[in-house]
């Protein structure tokens, strides 16, 4: 039987997070693909630099500067790539922060801003998008969560909420909306060598950071299978994190 897996070459996807770490490297393997990738992020002169190297590769990039807490900006964001592209075929969310320390040391600023941008943003960019892809009967909706998504540690108890909350999410939305031809997906990567928590990419050795470009891969494969196929949810690590 033939696999005949989904060919994204023509596609649009539209990426948060996208301005740096698994958000960039996302971006380059989707646009290596021959899809046009909206990027999303706060900062727009790093989503800048990011289009500017896909588009040197002779890909389709759009910079959309993004805070995904404002559902307002958010609906101008997804309207703005439906008038470029004319379609929407993959959401990917993948903005996330946190810091790291003990609950009783975190400001009530900090709380809501883990909360908002790893929880609701998630729920937000879905809540816009998903119209479009009901009305086309079509759509790849992958939410990028954590492995502590489906576990616990200390230190980053809201970040912890957050991404049982998206995994909880992501679940409930998929049996919802499946069989009107919408796959709803969630990675749930452990360490990944990125900034994330104020690291610098590229400091911390691969056999227990996952290099962003691997997870990236993954997130191309798990978009690529086969119509009758959903990776409802993958955790991948690398072999030297304690998990």
């Amino acid at each position: 039987m033939a696999m005949n897996p989904i060919e994204l070459d023509g596609q649009t996807a539209l990426i948060t997070g996208a301005s740096r770490g698994l958000g960039r490297h996302t971006a380059l393997r989707l646009a290596e693909a021959g899809m046009r990738v909206a990027l999303c992020a706060r900062n727009e002169a790093d989503l800048r630099t990011v289009a500017d190297e896909i588009e040197a590769a002779g890909g389709t990039a759009r910079v959309c500067p993004l805070d995904v807490r404002d559902y307002a900006a958010i609906e101008r964001v997804v309207d703005d790539v439906l008038g470029a592209f004319g379609a929407l075929d993959v959401l990917i969310n993948n903005a996330g922060l946190s810091p790291y320390k003990p609950f009783a040391e975190w400001s009530l600023e900090e709380v809501e801003a883990v909360l908002d941008v790893n929880l609701k943003g998630t729920v937000y960019l879905t809540k816009a998008v998903l119209p479009h892809m009901l009305a086309r009967q079509a759509g790849q909706i992958l939410n990028v969560a954590s492995d502590v998504g489906r576990r616990v540690i200390p230190n980053m108890a809201p970040y912890v909420a957050a991404k049982h909350g998206v995994v909880a999410f992501s679940g409930s939305l998929l049996r919802e909306v499946k069989d009107q031809g919408i796959r709803v997906m969630t990675l749930l990567p452990g360490i990944i060598d990125t900034y994330f928590g104020g690291n610098e990419e590229g400091t911390r050795d691969e056999t227990w950071a996952l290099r962003p470009a691997v997870v990236a891969e993954t997130i191309h494969r798990m978009l690529t299978q086969p119509r009758h196929v959903v990776l409802d949810a993958v955790t991948i690590h690398p072999m030297g994190q304690d998990f």
